[in-house]
């Protein structure tokens, strides 16, 4: 026996030692914890952000002379330079159907041949009575230039 009650004190030395060190990783552990929720919600808080400024991109709609216009710009016959860009209802306010149907064209113009330079067969700079309108659509014609 004399020789397990040597092992004894040094066994109580190292059982403090333990208590002491499980002390010390306690409060690091409670720590990861609230560092790991602070995260999460920092997480969650940005991704509700970022899907705000998603769905305001996906939704912009573009006014002129305080209205708005649904138009299009197409490529006129085989040569993709030459196009048409279209507008409807332009009775709603003519100057902001030109300027929607100029945004049209130039928006084309960048998207196929990177640049808004554009020969204006029938554009903005036409008087108004001579403009192409007919039905419900306001039409501008003209072709790209190319780079």
């Amino acid at each position: 026996m004399s020789n397990l009650n040597h092992l004894a004190p040094r066994q109580a030395g190292m059982d403090r030692a333990a208590t002491k060190t499980e002390a010390l990783r306690a409060p690091s552990v409670a720590s990861g914890a609230l560092l790991r929720g602070g995260t999460i919600l920092l997480l969650i808080a940005a991704m509700a952000v970022l899907a705000g400024c998603g769905a305001s991109q996906r939704r912009q709609v573009q006014t002129f002379d305080g209205q708005t216009f649904r138009g299009s710009a197409k490529a006129s016959g085989e040569d993709r330079q030459y196009f048409v860009a279209s507008v409807r209802d332009p009775r709603k306010s003519i100057d902001g159907a030109i300027q929607a149907a100029e945004y049209q064209a130039v928006k084309h113009c960048i998207n196929l041949y990177g640049t808004s330079d554009i020969d204006w067969e029938i554009g903005p700079e036409t008087p108004k009575d001579q403009l192409s309108i007919t039905g419900d659509s306001l039409t501008l014609t003209g072709r790209c230039k190319d780079i």
